[in-house]
C-alpha cells in the first residue's frame, strides 16, 4: 500500500478501531453511526484504489460496480452466516451435553457454506468476464487479497497503538 493510501485509511479508521475489540456490532443495522461512516469511507477508498489497480475505464466502471456491489453484499451476508455457524459450532463443541449428531450437522453446515462461498466467487468472476479482460480480472483478484491483508495489518497496528483504549496510550 502506498503511503498516501495508508495515511488516508489510517485517518479514516483509527477513531473507530481504537475501541477495544468487541465493543460494537459489525455490519448490519446494529452498527454504530460512527462505525458505519468509517466503513463507508473505507469503501470509498477501496473503490478508488480498485479502479486504479485494475485500470477500469469509465465505461467499465459503469457496468462493473453494480455487479461488484451486489457481490459485496452477498459476501457480507456470507461472512455473517459464517460467524453464526462458527458460534454455533463453538457452543456445541464447548457444551459437554451436546449430542455428537448436532455437532456433526453444524460441521456439515460449515463445509456446505465453504462450498457455496467458492461457487459465489466463481459466479462473480463469470459475471464480470464480459466486462473485464482476463488481465483485469487477475489484477482484481490480487487487489482484493492485498487490500484485505492491508486492512488487517492497519487494524492490528491501530489496535496496538491504542491498546487498552485511547486514554491508556503510551505518550
Amino acid at each position: 500500500m502506498n503511503m498516501i493510501s495508508y495515511l488516508l485509511t489510517l485517518a479514516l479508521v483509527s477513531p473507530v478501531l481504537a475501541q477495544p475489540p468487541g465493543s460494537g456490532m459489525r455490519g448490519g443495522t446494529n452498527e454504530s453511526p460512527t462505525r458505519q461512516r468509517i466503513r463507508e469511507k473505507v469503501q470509498m477508498v477501496k473503490i478508488w484504489r480498485l479502479t486504479e489497480a485494475v485500470g477500469l475505464t469509465p465505461e467499465q466502471s459503469e457496468r462493473f460496480f453494480p455487479v461488484y456491489n451486489r457481490h459485496q453484499e452477498q459476501m457480507d451476508n456470507f461472512e455473517r452466516e459464517k460467524r453464526e455457524i462458527l458460534e454455533r459450532i463453538k457452543g456445541l463443541a464447548d457444551n459437554p451435553n451436546s449430542a455428537e449428531d448436532e455437532i456433526s450437522a453444524a460441521m456439515r453446515d460449515h463445509k456446505e457454506h465453504h462450498h457455496k462461498l467458492a461457487e459465489l466467487h466463481d459466479s462473480f468472476l463469470s459475471d464480470i468476464s464480459s466486462i473485464l479482460s482476463i488481465r483485469q480480472r487477475g489484477k482484481l483478484v490480487v487487489f482484493e487479497e492485498e487490500f484485505r491483508r492491508d486492512m488487517q495489518r492497519i487494524i492490528a497496528e491501530i489496535r496496538r497503538e491504542f491498546k487498552g483504549g485511547p486514554g491508556n496510550r503510551d505518550r
